[in-house]
């Protein structure tokens, strides 16, 4: 979303501070083409981060890839319907934008900070919907993409500890590192003949 972003910019008579990003897609400019594209992208962005959560744990992760599924809905019907149309958004799925980080904050079991940052993003996503709604905003296209930076950003911070995780094949493969490790340290070798004890 920061292309279209960013590219807005330099649209005449078009303000991103008073307008949503999507009214983009309305203007007769090559941006309107990039605005169709970059929702779609998000979403399967956000499709993929829920499968990842599910892949890494079904059990414990299965409400945050529901919701982020929904969530994956608004932004891809975003990009392919245009703005004023019912089905941009999909009838105002996005209304689960701030159940992806509450449940990953709920499942994730990561400790307090991890929580609290995700119950933040939940909250704050809230606060904007209900500021979007409420049609209180005089500068709601400045809002709206300050929180698109801190809602898609915490995806990026949630995508890092999921690929960290001990049961992810990253986070598996530094925990089975760690623990060869402490093997060399308790019988006083290297790891590497630690390893080859171990074996034996």
């Amino acid at each position: 979303m920061l292309v279209p972003m960013l590219a807005a910019l330099g649209v005449p008579h078009y303000s991103s501070v008073s307008q949503h990003i999507s009214e983009l897609q309305l203007l007769n400019h090559p941006v309107a083409s990039v605005m169709r594209v970059s929702p779609v992208i998000t979403g399967l962005s956000v499709f993929m981060f829920g499968i990842g959560a599910y892949l890494t744990d079904p059990a414990r992760f299965a409400f945050t890839a529901l919701t982020a599924a929904a969530v994956a809905a608004n932004f891809v019907s975003s990009g392919i319907f245009p703005s004023g149309s019912p089905l941009h958004g999909l009838y105002g799925i996005g209304f689960f934008i701030p159940l992806v980080p509450a449940c990953f904050a709920a499942e994730a079991g990561l400790g307090r900070s991890v929580s609290r940052t995700s119950l933040a993003a939940a909250v704050l996503a809230m606060a904007y919907l209900w500021l979007n709604l409420s049609g209180l905003d005089p500068y709601r296209g400045l809002t709206q993409r300050i929180a698109i930076f801190f809602i898609l950003g915490w995806y990026s911070y949630a995508s890092y500890l999921l690929l960290h995780m001990p049961g992810s094949a990253k986070g598996g493969a530094a925990s089975a590192g760690t623990s060869r490790s402490n093997t060399a340290s308790r019988v006083g070798l290297d790891p590497v003949s630690a390893v080859s004890e171990t074996r034996a």
